[in-house]
């Protein structure tokens, strides 16, 4: 080999070495990034999550733990593989934790698209006992509120039954944190517990500093009007917001429903009279002006003279609803407190 070829051979080891050195060191700084952009992306991550666990354990969600329990013993101790509700509160809850229905309930009410192809097996008060033995389920669950007279016919037919409480704000939260335990979701009813107090907290933002109103709610049709206090759905949102229920505060009545009688109504002397009616809203709200005029109380009560009987949307108050109940906070304070 020449003296030039030598000097040739020599080079190319040299350009050789420092490539590999470079190559080596890249790499080396390839994995330093990679390992600090993971180790970052690992600290924001613990830091959200404590900022979530933190946040979480901040939200008080309101539960009465002994009433959440009564709920789950009626289970006895078993998790349903079938199970068939009887009311689109309940549908709603199971909907929420992601659980298969078996049947739910005939209804004119929109149920969760999840439940589309689930048969349907007749209304909350005329379920279609023969369709629901067929599906043989496990639990035939329905609402708490209708139990004498849902009992009377599922229990004689053999089927396994189980009354949810679900007429206001308090229960609604209380079944879905006992469905979460029943099932084994109980990740997934705090997580959907959690961000409903979130809500509701921002909700009841609306009303601070304002002078709370009295307040009375009719529930019915033309034929039948009843008194309602603040254990049933707009009740209680209406409660939270600071009104006064006239039922409860005024008449000193016990009852969830009461039969309305005129002499109540003036007696109560509402600022505010709200009304949930069955069928055409309009109709039953004339029918009970009308009434009112022909008792002479008209001119007397402070309701009718400040122009405040109200006519609920059905849609948000009809049907007890967590998922509604955001909104309905929203509408109840606007009503409550002319915002």
């Amino acid at each position: 080999m020449n003296k030039i070829s030598k000097i040739l051979v020599i080079i190319s080891l040299i350009v050789l070495t420092s490539a590999c050195a470079n190559s080596k060191a890249n790499n080396t700084n390839l994995k330093l990034n990679n390992n600090q952009q993971v180790n970052a992306a690992n600290r924001g991550s613990n830091n959200e999550a404590e900022a979530s666990t933190e946040s979480s354990s901040e939200i008080d969600l309101g539960l009465d733990e002994a009433k959440v329990q009564e709920i789950v013993d009626q289970f006895g101790g078993q998790t349903p593989t079938k199970t068939v509700t009887l009311s689109v509160a309940i549908t709603e809850l199971y909907n929420a934790l992601g659980l298969e229905l078996a049947g739910v309930p005939t209804t004119m009410s929109t149920l969760p698209a999840a439940y589309d192809q689930v048969q349907r097996i007749g209304s909350s008060h005329a379920p279609d006992l023969e369709q629901i033995a067929k599906l043989e389920p496990d639990a035939v669950v329905a609402p708490a509120s209708i139990k004498d007279s849902i009992a009377k016919m599922i229990e004689p037919a053999g089927l396994p039954a189980v009354y949810l409480p679900v007429d206001s704000l308090d229960e609604l939260k209380q079944s879905m944190a006992a469905l979460g335990k029943v099932y084994d979701q109980e990740e997934k009813a705090n997580e959907a517990l959690t961000n409903f107090a979130a809500r509701e907290a921002e909700a009841l933002k609306l009303s601070e500093g304002k002078e709370a109103p009295t307040v009375m709610f009719l529930f019915g049709s033309v034929d039948s009007l009843m008194l309602m206090n603040e254990d049933t759905f707009a009740g209680s949102l209406a409660k939270k917001l600071g009104a006064s229920n006239v039922l409860s505060n005024v008449l000193k009545q016990t009852e969830t429903y009461v039969p309305m009688n005129m002499e109540s109504v003036v007696q109560a002397n509402p600022d505010i009279i709200l009304l949930v009616a069955h069928g055409d809203p309009s109709a039953v709200a004339k029918k009970f002006e009308e009434d009112v005029k022909q008792n002479g109380a008209w001119e007397k009560m402070d309701a009718f003279k400040n122009n405040k009987l109200i006519t609920l949307d059905y849609n948000l108050y009809g049907i007890a609803s967590l998922v509604k109940a955001p909104d309905a906070y929203k509408d109840m304070a606007s009503i409550l407190y002319n915002d």
